[in-house]
């Protein structure tokens, strides 16, 4: 762990982890228990989309406690195998797409630097949002009548700031 990530991990005590926006789409003329899983791959997304920084103090100054509002975007979609080379098009509508806005809120007692917040951001916001965007995806398929859910592994730390992934199923 770099020194930056410490330091952003021992200043921040997290406060909240809200849903601030989602979308669940199902196309037109789907009908979720009926899609032939053998023919289909899940494609994934996760980053932190926002960062937003708050100053509070009081009237002399004298006290300052920092918010730090990070908005982490996961989204799970289903695509048939054959639209693969598609899906990557502004226009593509896949067969369900479930995406979904966390917000989560961090107090500290001090202001951060940019590098900071940018490991922070990489390493240790998806792993406070990912319990709430699990439980997001598989209640949302159950109430889509998608079954098997999409399967949403337990949170691993990712290799790169964005992070994609693709499987089969």
């Amino acid at each position: 762990m770099n020194e930056a990530l410490s330091t952003a991990q021992r200043s921040l005590s997290i406060q909240s982890v809200n849903l601030k926006q989602s979308e669940v789409f199902v196309g037109e003329d789907v009908d979720p228990p009926t899609i032939d899983r053998n023919l289909t791959v899940v494609q994934r997304f996760r980053s932190v989309s926002q960062i937003r920084i708050l100053l509070f103090s009081d009237d002399n100054n004298d006290n300052e406690e920092w918010n730090y509002r990070l908005v982490y975007t996961a989204g799970v979609r289903l695509i048939y195998s054959s639209d693969k080379e598609k899906s990557s098009e502004n226009d593509f509508k896949p067969l369900v797409e479930i995406v979904g806005d966390f917000e989560a809120k961090y107090y500290s007692m001090k202001e951060l630097t940019e590098d900071e917040i940018k490991e922070f951001s990489k390493n240790s916001v998806g792993y406070h949002v990912w319990p709430y965007w699990r439980e997001y995806v598989q209640s949302s398929c159950t109430r889509i009548g998608l079954t098997p859910v999409f399967e949403i592994p337990v949170y691993f730390m990712p290799s790169n700031q964005a992070h994609c992934e693709e499987k089969g199923k």
